[in-house]
């Protein structure tokens, strides 16, 4: 993975760039309907999820959720520090939490920026059998960017 800069050109010459070896952090969104009359179950897991991930997984960047105006969709945004930090979670999730998240929720979209380990991706790719209508994307190839770390 390599970061990409432009250095700017004087008198209209090329411009050089700059490539430095470096990846980015792992960002995973998933996209819900909420379903009918169980805006108050989604709330609370959400609640409990947040509770157990700031408590359980230190390494997490950012934990967050989102809702439509109307509350009827839902998304949530993880950003990961690298691939382990993923797997740390999958691993807390499965074994914590279960099917309990989806309950309320129809999940239709995951999508996935940066390479997963391998478990991960596998893991992944197995919930549409879970999750009827479920579309999981994967964009893995870092292209560049940065990540501004803010004082807490």
């Amino acid at each position: 993975m390599y970061a990409v800069r432009a250095v700017p050109s004087v008198g209209g010459e090329s411009i050089p760039l700059e490539v430095t070896p470096m990846s980015g952090p792992l960002v995973f969104i998933s996209h819900s309907k909420v379903k009918p009359g169980k805006l108050q179950a989604y709330q609370v897991q959400a609640v409990d999820a947040t509770d157990l991930v700031e408590s359980e997984e230190p390494r997490m960047i950012a934990f967050n959720f989102y809702a439509s105006e109307d509350r009827a969709d839902v998304a949530t945004v993880q950003v990961h520090p690298d691939a382990e930090s993923l797997d740390l979670h999958l691993k807390i999730f499965f074994e914590k939490l279960r099917e309990k998240p989806f309950a309320p929720l129809d999940s239709y979209e995951i999508t996935v920026y940066a390479a997963p380990s391998g478990a991960a991706l596998q893991m992944i790719r197995q919930l549409p059998s879970q999750l009827p209508g479920l579309r999981v994307r994967v964009l893995p190839e870092y292209q560049g960017g940065f990540l501004r770390p803010q004082p807490l």
